[in-house]
């Protein structure tokens, strides 16, 4: 299993905005079965807006398709939210989350499917 973190940063301003944008997006790209959350989703207060981070595990062969997954998500908010940034990254114990090293998440996405 390879855990990947997912970070989100936004203004506290945003808030509702984030919050509409979940429920528009869960419609039409819910969560995929090959990723489990190892940690519930949380939000948190900081000096410059909001935090949210979350934990996720994946199977060695699902890890593309996890990578891939998020970047779509986060990009969602991203074009749509401004003052929304989000990170992701793998855990370094697997050989494949390496390969994140050094490299633009885009570097990651699958061809979408027809």
């Amino acid at each position: 299993m390879i855990k990947i973190l997912t970070n989100v940063w936004y203004p506290v301003e945003k808030s509702e905005d984030v919050g509409k944008k979940y429920l528009e997006i869960e419609k039409v790209f819910p969560f995929p079965p090959v990723i489990k959350p190892v940690t519930p989703w949380e939000t948190w207060a900081t000096k410059y807006g909001l935090k949210g981070s979350g934990i996720f595990e994946v199977e060695d062969d699902n890890f593309e398709e996890g990578i891939n997954y998020f970047a779509r998500r986060l990009t969602m908010y991203a074009n749509d939210i401004e003052g929304y940034k989000f990170e992701i990254a793998a855990s370094v114990t697997s050989k494949k989350a390496r390969t994140l090293i050094g490299k633009e998440i885009s570097e990651f996405l699958l061809p979408e499917e027809d």
